[in-house]
């Protein structure tokens, strides 16, 4: 098994449908089972919809990449700094927006190569703080940011439907320990 993350490409349509189709299986495997299926299907519309992905991807404030398996795309990652961040509770920092994996990748040790791939590129851009929103019920993303040292930093609603459900902000700080 070899990995790779690369960039995904706006410009890239094949990359851009590509990572439509992995944002939407994702999230719905991990939202479906909680949520009323027209709810969810709701939601990947939009917030997935090709004309979204690309200016998100066109956004000089955000990177993307895809992690690779033998070449095929399973899984990706959103990056956001200064404006591109959905909200500003740090200064200097850069937002973990999205991490996902197709679900038949669960549980085998791949997203922490994404991980580790955000954090150089925090250390790169210099940010004194990583953040990300996590489902308060998503026990094993949770776990997963706690062995990399995101700790609990306030909360936020977010909605699918109907539903407002409670999502954690976990931060981490970059700077040297004293």
């Amino acid at each position: 098994m070899k990995t790779k993350i690369i960039p995904v490409a706006a410009d890239n349509e094949k990359d851009v449908i590509t990572l439509q189709k992995i944002a939407t299986k994702s999230f719905t495997a991990m939202f479906g089972p909680y949520h009323e299926p027209q709810a969810v299907k709701a939601y990947t519309d939009e917030a997935y919809a090709l004309t979204i992905l690309r200016t998100e991807l066109s956004n000089p404030e955000s990177r993307t990449y895809f992690l690779k398996l033998d070449g095929r795309p399973i899984g990706y990652m959103k990056l956001n700094w200064r404006a591109a961040q959905t909200d500003q509770l740090f200064d200097n920092a850069m937002q973990l927006q999205r991490i996902y994996l197709l679900p038949e990748y669960w549980d085998q040790h791949l997203g922490s190569q994404l991980m580790e791939k955000a954090l150089d590129e925090a250390r790169q851009t210099g940010v004194a703080t990583v953040w990300l929103g996590v489902w308060e019920h998503n026990e094993r993303a949770r776990h997963f940011y706690e062995r990399y040292g995101f700790k609990k930093a306030g909360t936020h609603t977010f909605t699918i439907g109907s539903d407002q459900q409670t999502d954690f902000w976990y931060a981490r700080s970059m700077m040297p320990a004293d």
